[in-house]
């Protein structure tokens, strides 16, 4: 069984799911995850940028679209940007309670196969 390809697939389909948004692009999913991994700290776009591999422009659009959204465009408020009080370069880019439901969300669609599998492999199968 594909077990990374299988999760990988449920994983983004219930991102698209949850926000209900079925045309959403992968490197907005990338980008909610390289702050979800944040877990809070401090950052700049420039930082999102190179781990996410996308320019600051496009997580510039995609940290909007992750918050508020982009002018009259509704946001999916998966975020909170706030600025870092120590340098006004820098954000405090985190997860909105919504965003952390979503996180349980993508756990609750991928956990149960995960759980079967690993299971499966260790103690059901010989060794």
């Amino acid at each position: 069984m594909l077990i990374t390809v299988t999760t990988l697939s449920d994983a983004l389909a219930a991102f698209k799911d949850f926000t209900g948004d079925g045309d959403v692009q992968i490197q907005t999913i990338q980008t909610f995850l390289k702050i979800a991994l944040g877990g809070g700290a401090t950052t700049n776009y420039e930082d999102i940028a190179k781990t996410a591999g996308v320019t600051q422009a496009a997580v510039s659009r995609n940290i909007k679209k992750l918050a508020t959204g982009p002018k009259a465009q509704v946001g999916y408020g998966l975020i909170t940007v706030e600025l870092d009080p120590y340098d006004s370069r820098r954000r405090a880019i985190k997860l909105s309670a919504r965003g952390h439901e979503l996180i349980r969300f993508i756990e609750d669609r991928t956990m149960p196969k995960l759980r079967y599998y690993f299971i499966q492999e260790l103690v059901v199968k010989p060794t």
